[in-house]
């Protein structure tokens, strides 16, 4: 049987001054947080896995083999528990450190299959939490998406900061009024990207294309959000024209 180098991490921001607050995660599990939000793709075999002999499948699924609100409390207490003595500052099985605006934490080692350590598997078992219940605690579920203040950030503004505000910037106003709204959307993007009026349409196109290496017009998504008629085969003076 092969031998593996096994490692889990769990990330907060780096620049976050407070510890995780893991009575708030609590909490939250307490209030009866959706159990379709809990990350369980074999809820019997994992949450047995955490749980032990405390877990009934009898008693704690229900007729379609779904965990019953009452177990799943008990589980997200669990994890939680562990995570937090995981993470605690005399654990020899855990190292941090920081890459790019994140602290991770992380442990591992060798292993045949099962998790090289305690403290790996209750960084794995985190991850089977409700994302919300992450957040209160000050974790970061995906890293691979910029910071933004709501995860910790105080530096330059970032792009999920400039999608914040523009949600906020529109959900908190009871009406919409036009021009009056794209404008302060083109001023806010220009913070993180180049403001979309300094260009003509083909200039910023080319430019977008130029700096990423990728043709939006190519994505679906992307290409819906292009005006209408970019992208035929015409000069910069026949789209002006049109």
């Amino acid at each position: 049987m092969s031998v593996y180098m096994i490692t889990a991490a769990i990330t907060v921001p780096a620049d976050r001054s407070k510890p995780p607050d893991f009575d708030h995660g609590r909490r939250l599990v307490d209030k009866g947080t959706d159990p379709a939000e809990f990350n369980l793709d074999d809820p019997e075999l994992q949450i047995k896995d955490v749980l032990g002999s405390v877990f009934d499948p009898d008693t704690h699924l229900d007729q379609n083999g779904e965990p019953t609100a009452e177990i799943l409390t008990l589980y997200g207490h669990k994890v939680i528990d562990d995570l937090e003595e995981a993470l605690a500052p005399d654990n020899d099985e855990i190292n941090d450190i920081i890459v790019a605006g994140h602290r991770l934490y992380i442990s591992g080692g060798l292993s045949f299959g099962d998790p090289p350590t305690e403290t790996a598997e209750a960084i794995r078992n985190a991850y089977r939490l409700p994302t919300s219940v992450l957040w209160v605690m000050g974790f970061i579920p995906d890293c691979s998406k910029p910071l933004s203040r709501a995860g910790g950030s105080t530096g330059a503004v970032t792009d999920t900061d400039v999608v914040d505000a523009i949600a906020l910037g529109l959900g908190t106003r009871p009406n919409w009024s036009g021009a009056q709204e794209l404008t302060w959307i083109a001023d806010t993007i220009g913070k993180v990207r180049p403001h979309p009026g300094d260009q003509d349409p083909v200039e910023y196109y080319e430019h977008y294309t130029a700096k990423t290496g990728f043709d939006p017009l190519a994505d679906g998504f992307l290409a819906s959000h292009i005006d209408a008629g970019f992208g035929d085969e015409t000069s910069e003076e026949d789209y002006e024209e049109s």
